[in-house]
C-alpha cells in the first residue's frame, strides 16, 4: 500500500512547489509592476484618474429654508425675491449674513450698478468680488456651507437679488462671465443695447457661440438711467454665446441724439467719442471690427457718430502722437479688416439661415432674435430682419482692409489667418557639466574625453519597471510548462500503477 502511494506523494510535491513557485513570481510581478506605475506617474500623482460629478441626490437653486441679515439692519427680503427691480442699499464695511438649512456650494450676485469690490467668508475661506465690475457675478465655495458672511466695499453697492446653488449643474441663465478680452479676433462696436442683435445678426451667435472666437462687444452708450436694460443688456449676450464681459461706454444714452448727427454732437463732445474708439481699438487689437451705417440704419444721430468716429479712429490707432495716453497703456495697432452695416462697396451678405451646433440647431438668425427677445422693453419697437433697407442684418461693407478684397464673401474673417500663434518655446534649464581633467600622468579613455555628469532629474527613466513584467511573464510560461510536464508524468505513472495493482 506504501508502495503504491509514494510515487504520487512525490510527485505531489513537485505539483505543489510549482505552484508555490508560480504564486510567488506573480506576486513578485503584481507589486513590481504596480511599482513601476507608481514610479511612471510621478511623485506625489495617482494613476487613478477620473471626475467627480454631482449625483442623483444633487442640489440644484435652493429656494426654500433661507435667511439674510443685513449688519445694519435694512430689510432683506427683496434680495429673495427674484426681481432685479427692487434693491437695497448698504454701506461700505456692511455685512449681510447668509444662513441656508440646505448646504450650498454658490452664490449668486445681482448687482443694479457695478458694485464696489466685496468679500464672501464660508467655510473658513474668503473668495473676492467686484473687480471688473459685473452685475451679474457667480461665487463659488470651496466645500459645502450653511453660513456664509458677505462684506461689501467702500463705494456704491446697490442689490438686486442673491441666489444659492448646491453641487448640481447650474441652469443656463446663470451667467458666469469672463474679463474683458486681452487680445479679440473680432469687435463690435454697437451704440445701444439691442443694437448687437438687431443689425450686426448673426456676427453673434456665429463667431462668438459657435466658432468660440474671442468676441468683445464695445456699447458706446450706458442706460444707468433705465435699471432694467443694462439687464436686459447681458441677458441678450449670453443668450447668444458671448462670454467676455462687455465695455459700457462712458456716454449716457440721451433721447436728444436720435434725430441726427447735429443733434448727437449737440450732446455728445465728438472728440471723446474719438478718443474712445481709438483707444477701445488699440485695447483690444482686434482682427475684424464692425460698426453701424454711416447713416445711422433709420437715420439715428449716435449710430452716425458711431460710425464715423470708429471709420477715422482706423486711421489714428497705428500713430503713438494721436491719443497719445490710451497709446502709452497699450501701444498702437492697424485694424487688418473693418465692417460697416449696409456699407455700399465691397458689400457681403452673410447667410445667417445656417444651423449652428452650439444652439442644438437653431440658426444664427433665430439667436439673433433670442438674444433680442431678452430687450423686453424694445421688443413693441423692433424686430430683427432678414431683409428691408436699413433693417437688413445680413449686409454688411468692408470700409477698410490691409489683407486685400474679399472673393468668397461669406466669412468675415475671410484672407485673416487664424492660426495660433505659437507659444513661445521654454528656456532649457541650465546642467551644470562637470569636465574630468586628468592630472600630469593619468590617463582616461581618449585623450580629450570629458565626460558630463547629469543630475538626476535630467537622466532618462529607467526601464526596470518594464524589464520586470517581462522576466516574471516568462518565468510564468516556464512554470506552466513544467507543470503540464509534471501532470502528464502524474497521470502516466497513475496508469501504471493500475495495472501492477491488477496484477498483484
Amino acid at each position: 500500500m506504501n508502495r503504491l502511494s509514494a510515487p504520487g506523494t512525490k510527485h505531489q510535491k513537485w505539483l505543489r512547489l510549482a505552484l508555490c513557485l508560480l504564486a510567488g513570481l506573480l506576486a513578485v510581478g503584481f507589486f513590481s509592476a504596480g511599482g513601476f506605475a507608481a514610479r511612471a506617474a510621478g511623485p506625489g500623482s495617482s494613476t487613478a484618474t477620473g471626475s467627480s460629478t454631482a449625483g442623483d441626490d444633487a442640489v440644484g437653486e435652493i429656494t426654500t429654508g433661507i435667511s439674510l441679515e443685513h449688519s445694519g439692519g435694512l430689510g432683506t427680503g427683496v434680495l429673495l425675491d427674484r426681481n432685479r427691480s427692487t434693491s437695497i442699499t448698504p454701506a461700505g464695511g456692511d455685512t449681510i449674513g447668509i444662513t441656508s438649512e440646505t448646504p450650498f456650494t454658490r452664490i449668486y450676485l445681482v448687482w443694479d450698478r457695478p458694485p464696489a469690490a466685496w468679500e464672501l467668508e464660508a467655510g473658513g475661506a474668503t473668495s473676492r468680488g467686484g473687480s471688473y465690475g459685473y452685475l451679474h457675478e457667480l461665487a463659488t465655495l470651496e466645500t459645502p456651507v450653511t453660513e456664509a458672511t458677505l462684506t461689501l466695499g467702500e463705494g456704491e453697492n446697490i442689490l438686486c437679488d442673491i441666489y444659492l446653488f448646491g453641487d448640481a449643474p447650474l441652469p443656463d441663465w446663470v451667467q458666469q462671465w469672463q474679463p474683458p478680452c486681452e487680445k479679440a479676433d473680432l469687435v463690435v462696436f454697437s451704440t445701444h443695447a439691442d443694437d448687437e442683435h438687431l443689425f450686426f445678426g448673426g456676427i453673434l451667435p456665429t463667431y462668438a457661440g459657435e466658432q468660440g472666437l474671442a468676441v468683445q462687444v464695445v456699447y458706446m452708450t450706458n442706460h444707468w438711467g433705465e435699471r432694467y436694460r443694462p439687464h436686459e443688456l447681458l441677458d441678450g449676450l449670453w443668450t447668444v454665446g458671448v462670454t467676455a464681459y462687455p465695455v459700457i461706454g462712458p456716454f449716457p444714452d440721451l433721447y436728444a441724439s436720435l434725430e441726427s448727427l447735429a443733434s448727437a454732437e449737440s450732446v455728445f463732445d465728438r472728440d471723446e467719442v474719438l478718443a474712445f474708439q481709438v483707444e477701445m481699438l488699440r485695447r483690444f487689437k482686434p482682427l475684424v471690427a464692425a460698426g453701424h451705417d454711416l447713416n445711422g440704419e433709420y437715420g439715428h444721430g449716435a449710430h452716425i457718430l458711431n460710425a464715423q468716429t470708429l471709420v477715422e479712429a482706423l486711421e489714428l490707432t497705428a500713430d503713438e502722437t494721436a491719443y497719445p495716453e490710451s497709446a502709452a497703456q497699450y501701444g498702437t495697432w492697424d485694424v487688418p479688416k473693418t465692417y460697416l452695416h449696409l456699407y455700399p462697396e465691397n458689400e457681403i451678405i452673410m447667410d445667417w439661415t445656417v444651423p449652428l451646433e452650439r444652439f442644438g440647431g437653431a440658426t444664427a438668425f433665430e439667436m439673433a432674435e433670442a438674444g433680442f427677445a431678452k430687450h423686453t422693453s424694445q421688443v413693441t419697437y423692433f424686430s430683427v430682419q432678414l431683409g428691408g433697407t436699413w433693417e437688413d442684418c445680413r449686409k454688411f461693407g468692408l470700409v477698410r482692409s490691409t489683407v486685400g478684397p474679399d472673393v468668397a464673401g461669406n466669412d468675415l474673417f475671410e484672407n485673416i489667418d487664424m492660426t495660433p500663434e505659437p507659444e513661445p518655446a521654454p528656456e532649457p534649464e541650465s546642467v551644470p557639466v562637470t569636465s574630468i581633467i586628468p592630472a600630469e600622468g593619468d590617463s582616461l579613455p581618449g585623450e580629450h574625453s570629458a565626460f558630463i555628469s547629469l543630475p538626476a532629474s535630467t537622466q532618462q527613466p529607467s526601464d526596470s519597471g518594464s524589464s520586470w513584467v517581462i522576466m516574471v511573464a516568462v518565468a510564468a510560461v516556464v512554470v506552466i510548462v513544467v507543470l503540464v510536464a509534471v501532470l502528464v508524468r502524474v497521470n502516466r505513472g497513475g496508469k501504471k500503477g493500475g495495472k501492477g495493482r491488477r496484477r498483484w
